[in-house]
This record gives structure tokens, C-alpha cells and sequence, in this order.
């Protein structure tokens, strides 16, 4: 029974699986590097998202020693617009990891894998399962809507007691990274989270909720996001039309990026010393008012609104900032400051 769904699966994937960058058909020149980073992107970001920033930043950073050796700041600018970029500094942390302790080589066990950086279960069993070829369990959302309604399972208890060992046995020892693609590839295209294509999947007839006309994943209470206020300031100089942009405190939100001066959302302790700073460089501006806009964007555990205030100087005596053409600056810069941007000038 076991290996007749696996095989279903596996003649499944053989014809429909997803042509993507990160793929490589001979398991043997799967790179496990390119694999990680893959992993780290679509870690809460859409496989269209990461398809040309991933060969873009394998293009800055071919290799891991190119990784390592290069500065938190380049890393973060090539990160720009991806959101989640605690997974950058993670994944720059543990390059510098790998280098040191296993000379460059990603490790291929589980317990040195979990201990790097950014590295959590699901994408150690990726890179053992899909690199390594190694029978290694790799459960995402996706995976876990699959075994969910095959299954048929009503609670967390359920999944984590039942199910994970169920599923580990059906992972072939000849093909565990091709196991590992088609699960993701049929959460993908064909077991959605809405309006799933029941008719089209190869496990329907061993499925538990199609059998029992019963589609819901376990459900999930929605949180409600609470709103932060902020301001940010806009600071044009105008002996050369640059403006002046800040790089936030390491840790936290945007922690490391390239910003215009903003503050009273971060809440961390960093917040206060950042408003003493920036209220040091405001304090003599004038601030027209037609250029005081708000802007509103959502992260993913609140929402935020804005309040730009735009000004132009003809001098400003800095000890923490950076002035540069709005041209250069914008594509290293998060999405929010983007926004921004857009709001202001178009």
C-alpha cells in the first residue's frame, strides 16, 4: 500500500513537475549551496518573487567563500525588496559558519545543519532529502495541508502524534529529493489551501478527505494586527539633490537595511535612541507642508502608518548618515522606504 502511493506520487512528478531555476534534473550536480539559498528565499515569499532574485543573487554571490567574505551591508542591498531580513543576516551569519568549521561545505547531517543559523527543520530535511539524497523528512505549509486532508485530520495533536511518522515511511530510500519536490509541487499546483483540484491529484482515491467529501486543513485562529504610528523623514540636499538615508540597528525590523530616518514603530529599545538622533537632525528644518503625506503598510504581524515629512537643506551636520542620490539608493532599499519614494516622487 505504501509503495503504491509513493509510486503514484513520484509518476506524477516525473510528468508534471515545475521547471524552476534551482532544479537540476542529475541529482548528483545538485549543489547543495544554490539549494540552501533557494530554501532561505522562498521562506515566506512566492516561487514567481524569488525566481530572478534568485539568479540575481547567485550572480553577486556564485559561491559560499563569495558569501561569506563579503559585507553584511552588500548581502542586505541584494536582499532588498524580499521582506524577512533577519533570513539574510541568518544566512550570511552561517555562511561565515560553514567556511570556518566545515570549510565550505554545507553539511549534510541533521544535527549540524539545525545548529546554523536560519537553518530550522523543514529546510535541513530539504537540503538532506534534496542535495544529499538522504530519506529526511521536509514538512512546510504545503506538506502540511497534504498530509492534513490525506489523512483527514481534525488537530495539531493529530498531525504531530499520527501523521509525520505515516508520512516519513512513505518516502522512497531511491529517491527522497525527488519525494521532497513533488510534495512541494503538488501543495503547489494541485492541493491549495483554497479550491484545492481534487480530480487531478494522483493521491485522491487514497486520500481520507476526498473519500469523505471533507476539504479543510486544521483550522487556523486569524490574528488580529494591531496598528503602530510612525514618522519618517524625507531630506533633500539641495547642493547636489542627495538625501540622507540612515542604516537601521542590526537587530529587529529592517534590522541592517538602508532607510530614510524613521522612528516610533520599531518598538525595541533601539526606537528611543533613534528619535534622540533624528529629532537632532530635523530640529533646525523647515518642513513643507504639502510634502507631509502618510503612507500605510502591513508586516506581517501589524500594520503601519507613516507619516512622511519632506524637507530640503542646504547643509546638515551629520554623525550618523549617509547622503545619496535617490537613484542609487532606491533598489537597495526595503519595500516600505519604496513606498516611500513612489509617494513623494512617483
Amino acid at each position: 500500500m505504501t509503495d503504491d502511493i509513493t509510486l503514484k506520487l513520484l509518476n506524477w512528478y516525473d510528468s508534471e513537475k515545475r521547471i524552476l531555476p534551482w532544479r537540476n534534473l542529475d541529482r548528483k550536480k545538485i549543489d547543495p549551496y544554490k539549494l540552501w539559498i533557494s530554501e532561505v528565499m522562498l521562506q515566506q515569499t512566492t516561487v514567481n518573487t524569488v525566481k530572478n532574485r534568485y539568479k540575481k543573487f547567485l550572480k553577486r554571490f556564485p559561491d559560499i567563500f563569495i558569501l561569506s567574505q563579503s559585507s553584511s551591508e552588500e548581502v542586505l542591498e541584494e536582499w532588498a525588496g524580499l521582506g524577512y531580513y533577519s533570513r539574510a543576516r541568518n544566512l550570511h551569519i552561517a555562511s561565515k559558519i560553514i567556511v570556518d568549521k566545515f570549510n565550505g561545505k554545507i553539511p549534510s547531517d541533521e544535527k549540524n545543519l539545525i545548529s546554523l543559523p536560519g537553518i530550522g527543520a523543514y529546510i535541513s530535511g530539504a537540503i538532506r532529502a534534496i542535495a544529499f539524497n538522504k530519506k529526511a523528512l521536509a514538512v512546510d505549509v504545503n506538506a502540511e495541508r497534504i498530509i492534513t486532508r490525506f489523512y483527514n485530520l481534525k488537530s495539531k495533536t493529530e498531525f504531530k502524534k499520527i501523521s509525520l511518522s505515516d508520512f516519513y515511511s512513505l518516502i522512497p530510500e531511491s529517491r527522497p529529493g525527488d519525494f521532497a519536490e513533488a510534495i512541494m509541487d503538488l501543495g503547489s499546483m494541485i492541493c491549495k489551501k483554497l479550491n484545492p483540484i481534487c480530480t487531478k491529484c494522483p493521491l485522491k482515491m487514497d486520500c481520507k478527505s476526498f473519500k469523505n467529501l471533507e476539504f479543510n486543513t486544521i483550522s487556523k485562529k486569524k490574528k488580529y494586527k494591531k496598528s503602530r504610528n510612525g514618522k519618517c523623514f524625507v531630506i533633500k540636499r539641495n547642493i547636489d539633490d542627495k538625501m540622507l538615508f540612515v542604516r537601521n540597528p542590526t537587530k529587529g525590523l529592517l534590522g541592517g537595511m538602508l532607510s530614510f530616518p524613521s522612528y516610533g514603530w520599531f518598538y525595541t529599545d533601539q526606537d528611543a535612541i533613534l528619535k534622540k538622533r533624528i529629532n537632532a537632525y530635523v530640529k533646525n528644518l523647515s518642513f513643507k507642508k504639502n510634502k507631509k503625506t502618510m503612507i500605510f503598510h502591513e508586516f506581517s504581524h501589524f500594520k503601519l502608518n507613516l507619516k512622511i515629512y519632506y524637507a530640503e537643506t542646504y547643509n546638515l551636520d551629520l554623525e550618523n548618515g549617509i547622503w545619496i542620490h535617490v537613484d542609487v539608493a532606491k533598489d537597495k532599499l526595503p519595500t516600505l522606504m519604496k513606498k516611500v519614494i513612489i509617494k513623494l516622487f512617483g
